[in-house]
């Protein structure tokens, strides 16, 4: 007892390093007195995060890079290559190699005979043969035809979801009459058939309008503009006017109007800000559709006129060659099909990036 009683405690006497003693030596040993590194986590705004989700996409991404060389092909690419080609999209080469034997339109990588003002006969190539047996360059028609596509797609997209926006707005913010007004308007907008409108329109002021073309259009390109901007604006109104229904019930919204902010003003900057991911994203689609509306119309022959090039009037001549040259109806299709995917899956691409929610 003595012996244990005499003998000291190592932890109380300080002799041996207690927990307290080894968590301090620990401390000098591993560096926790030195300054330790921080993750920096760098804050994103909306947009970066966007674009982070939609770069995931690998098919929207796809889609956004065919869009953005169909661009360049189409506005620099074609002038370009009619000028190292010798010859224009409409320049017909009937007795010239434009046409074969069987006076049938030339195949593929057929050179043909252009006479220069020296009076000597220059070779050219037709590089996808010829379109018809009107003998213009088929490779040189599809690129122009891509140029009045997209025209008219954006031309009237712009004017369909300026009016639909705004009346979306105005009818989902004011609601009352205001919204009763623009939403039997809508209606009866559906309710129109645009083919009729169109009809009649070619057979009224058609032939003045086409001559419309602001020095860049094809002839044509500005009609179909107006009949699809004026008669396609309903869908987009339809989508603003639930989103600004929504919109307006925020508690931003009744923060701006406590502070005496005017409607026009909450409207400005407090409504469409909001309305922009939606608008991109239904404006590729209605790129899209209105690209097919175009070569809809002009394969029937109401749309683009000849001589101007379009996708819908080179399918609508290309099915009387389609045992001969069968080719002919597979290029300006392959060009119409692979746009509009582009558009759409660009279009899905970027609805899962603005809403993630909904992708869900």
């Amino acid at each position: 007892m003595s012996d244990l009683a005499g003998r000291a405690i190592p932890e109380l006497d300080g002799s041996s390093p207690g927990p307290a003693a080894r968590v301090r030596a620990s401390d000098s040993v591993v560096g926790f007195d030195d300054d330790l590194d921080e993750t920096k986590v760098e804050a994103r705004d909306y947009w970066a995060s966007v674009w982070l989700r939609l770069k995931r996409d690998k098919f929207a991404i796809a889609g956004g890079i065919f869009i953005v060389v169909l661009f360049l092909t189409a506005f620099a690419g074609a002038p370009i290559a009619a000028h190292f080609l010798g010859h224009g999209p409409n320049e017909p080469f009937l007795v010239s190699g434009g046409l074969d034997s069987d006076q049938l339109p030339a195949g593929p990588w057929t050179t043909v005979g252009k006479l220069t003002e020296s009076g000597e006969v220059e070779r050219q190539l037709f590089i996808l043969g010829s379109d018809s047996t009107l003998a213009r360059d088929e490779f040189l028609r599809i690129l122009y035809g891509a140029q009045v596509s997209l025209e008219v797609g954006i031309g009237a997209t712009i004017i369909s979801l300026l009016l639909g926006t705004l009346a979306g707005a105005v009818a989902g913010f004011y609601r009352g009459w205001a919204d009763t007004t623009i939403s039997r308007l809508v209606e009866l907008t559906m309710a129109f058939p645009y083919l009729l409108f169109v009809i009649t329109l070619a057979a009224t002021l058609g032939t003045r309008l086409n001559k419309i073309t602001f020095g860049f259009m094809g002839e044509g390109v500005f009609t179909l503009i107006l009949v699809f901007g004026l008669l396609g604006w309903f869908y987009s109104a339809r989508v603003m006017r639930g989103l600004a229904l929504s919109l307006r019930e925020k508690e931003f919204v009744e923060a701006a109007r406590m502070v005496g902010s005017s409607n026009w003003r909450i409207i400005r900057s407090h409504i469409f800000p909001h309305l922009v991911g939606p608008l991109i994203v239904l404006a590729t689609l209605n790129v899209a559709a209105f690209i097919l509306a175009e070569a809809g119309l002009s394969f029937l022959g109401l749309g683009i006129q000849l001589p101007t090039a379009s996708w819908g009037n080179l399918l609508a001549d290309a099915p009387q060659y389609y045992t001969s040259r069968p080719l002919l109806m597979v290029w300006p299709g392959l060009a119409l099909l692979l746009t509009s995917l582009a558009f759409n899956l660009l279009g899905d691409g970027l609805r899962d990036a603005f809403d993630p929610r909904g992708s869900r």
